[in-house]
């Protein structure tokens, strides 16, 4: 009988919690590479990745060598807006997985080894990005707003400590507060933390100590929450999901045209027309339709998520080229975004409830129109509003009524398209 070999064994003692976690953190990034190079080919290399940092590259020099006159320090805040949006973004990330529980369950010490990693990880991403960040924009804030080197080393200390407190925070709240509370605390939360951020970030520029010194409390706060969170129990599952709600978020794009993902059922009422009451008075059937597309459309994050990531695009789309190219951009974004409402009208129609009705074409076909022309309309009154603000501003005086003269072209320009559009077939009503 021949002996038995010892890496046959199974023996915890082996594995110790901190490797492991370098292991899963290796092997994350390895995924995350691997999903990614699915979309990043040759062709997207290319044609646009490849132009795009030409491109960018090209214009910070041309910025760099001759900056334009209107360049002041409303710029610089724009940068340090950039720099705190930065740190809303991320999770406190201990890479746990199912079977973990298992083993937890019996090495309990592991905890604290996951826990302390963790910390670890987040901070030294922190560190990663802000100083990336900062070494980027570093020849604009050094040549063209001569701030200092040690300005900038403090900035970077400052960004990853104020990020790292912030993602400590957020992980507490989400286990304590559930639902609509959670969501409104966070929202003011984002609120309170930019504000807080830029302005120390201004005041820094006249004395790097009033900076150095604001990073002593968010220090000490981040200390007392990693405490606070090294001591609280039961949060696995909490951890479970967020490393699942962060791999959704890799592949959801990726994955988005390759299966249709089923509604999940609500388990409570909906914040917005909790009683189902109408929003559209119900004059016949293409009236009850509209209501039901329109109440889902401001119930459902999966479909208006992509009307205010139009918006916020178009806004920057006819905020910063020249007035007439903004005007032809304004022009020409109501078709992207009908196309976009025709897609999401056409898969809404498939879902289970509302293809249970025998709804007749004609009738289709008037809906359609109206919720092409209704849902575009909001966002084509705020690039209209951009639009006004930017002929007053170039030429004075009357021409301040384009403010609201825009909005009103904006509406009779949607029904000129769609008509045409629909004339041509655009719109297919299968």
């Amino acid at each position: 009988m021949m002996p038995k070999s010892i890496t046959d064994e199974f023996r915890p003692n082996r594995y110790q919690p901190i490797p492991m976690f370098l292991e899963r953190v290796l092997a994350n990034w390895k995924a995350s590479w691997k999903i990614w190079r699915m979309v990043m080919d040759w062709a997207t290399w290319l044609y646009i990745l490849l132009p795009g940092l030409f491109i960018f590259g090209g214009m910070y020099r041309d910025l760099l060598r001759d900056p334009p006159e209107g360049l002041d320090r409303s710029f610089l805040v724009l940068i340090y807006i950039s720099l705190g949006l930065l740190q809303l973004i991320g999770k406190y990330r201990t890479f746990a997985e199912p079977g973990d529980g298992l083993f937890l369950h019996r090495h309990a010490r592991w905890n604290k080894g996951k826990i302390l990693s963790g910390f670890v990880y987040g901070f030294l991403m922190r560190l990663s990005v802000s100083a990336l960040l900062v070494a980027i924009a570093a020849p604009l804030l050094l040549q063209i707003f001569k701030l200092t080197s040690g300005y900038l080393v403090i900035l970077i200390l400052y960004c990853s400590i104020s990020g790292y407190a912030w993602i400590l925070l957020k992980d507490r709240l989400s286990q304590l507060r559930q639902g609509w509370g959670r969501s409104l605390v966070l929202i003011c939360s984002y609120i309170v933390f930019i504000i807080v951020f830029v302005l120390l970030a201004e005041y820094g520029q006249e004395s790097t100590a009033v900076l150095g010194s604001a990073i002593i409390p968010m220090a000490a706060v981040a200390a007392w929450l990693m405490w606070l969170r090294h001591r609280m129990q039961g949060t696995f599952l909490h951890e479970i999901a967020t490393e699942n709600a962060l791999y959704a978020a890799k592949v959801k794009w990726i994955l988005k045209e390759a299966m249709d993902k089923k509604p999940t059922p609500m388990l409570r009422r909906p914040m917005l027309f909790p009683r189902s009451q109408p929003l559209l008075k119900h004059r016949d059937d293409t009236s009850r339709l509209l209501d039901s597309w329109f109440k889902s459309a401001l119930r459902r994050v999966d479909l208006y998520y992509p009307m205010l990531y139009f918006a916020s695009i178009g806004i920057a789309a006819v905020s910063l080229p020249p007035l007439l190219l903004a005007v032809l951009v304004w022009l020409a974004l109501p078709m992207l975004v009908m196309l976009m409402l025709q897609r999401q009208w056409s898969k809404w129609l498939t879902e289970p409830y509302i293809a249970l009705f025998n709804w007749r074409i004609e009738m289709l076909e008037q809906a359609a129109n109206k919720v092409r022309v209704w849902g575009a309309l909001p966002t084509m009154i705020l690039w209209a509003i951009v639009i006004g603000v930017k002929i007053g501003l170039a030429y004075g005086g009357a021409s301040w009524f384009a403010v609201a003269a825009a909005p009103i072209a904006g509406y009779f320009w949607l029904q000129f398209v769609n008509e045409i559009f629909a004339s041509i077939k655009v719109f297919r009503q299968d």
